[in-house]
């Protein structure tokens, strides 16, 4: 083999193996916010779960203790919030049925704030005993502390007509 050639299959190698390093190393700094999603998705999915099951205690270890909240009747801290969920569930509130739908998520460079958006649907028996069924649009807003995620700021809003029939 001439010496041109040794140098251009040299060459080649070396290329191939930059090109293989290079690709390893991508694969490795996507991992980071892949993993992080992936716990977003299990932190909402979870969330859901567990007021769907009416299982209080863990519910409200979802929220940070700064949370704030805006939905139909407006502001709330956790501090108001988890008084005015206590009653309704004394006065016999009960969650019947919750799913959600189209989900979109975004994740902090930083893997330690989060955002998911999407559709739900609750159904519950209220206080009088009449069940209410509607769909909702929510924004769950996420900060990862102490090594654990938390909502800090949930927004909840009627879905539009057209959104509540997809």
């Amino acid at each position: 083999m001439s010496r041109s050639s040794l140098r251009s299959l040299l060459f080649a190698a070396v290329l191939i193996l930059t090109a293989g390093l290079a690709f390893v190393a991508g694969a490795a700094t996507a991992g980071p916010g892949e993993k992080t999603l992936a716990e977003v998705k299990d932190f909402t999915d979870r969330f859901n779960k567990v007021y769907e099951a009416n299982d209080w205690k863990t519910y409200w270890g979802f929220y940070a203790d700064d949370m704030t909240q805006y939905w139909e009747q407006g502001r709330l801290d956790i501090a108001d919030y988890r008084p005015y969920w206590e009653k309704q569930l004394a006065d016999g509130t009960k969650i019947l049925e919750v799913k959600w739908a189209d989900p979109a998520y975004h994740v902090s460079e930083a893997n330690d704030a989060a955002v998911a958006a999407y559709r739900i649907y609750t159904k519950m028996r209220q206080t009088d005993g009449t069940i209410v069924a509607s769909w909702h649009q929510e924004t769950d807003v996420l900060f990862k502390r102490n090594g654990r995620w938390q909502v800090v700021h949930l927004h909840d809003s009627p879905a539009p007509d057209d959104a509540q029939k997809r």
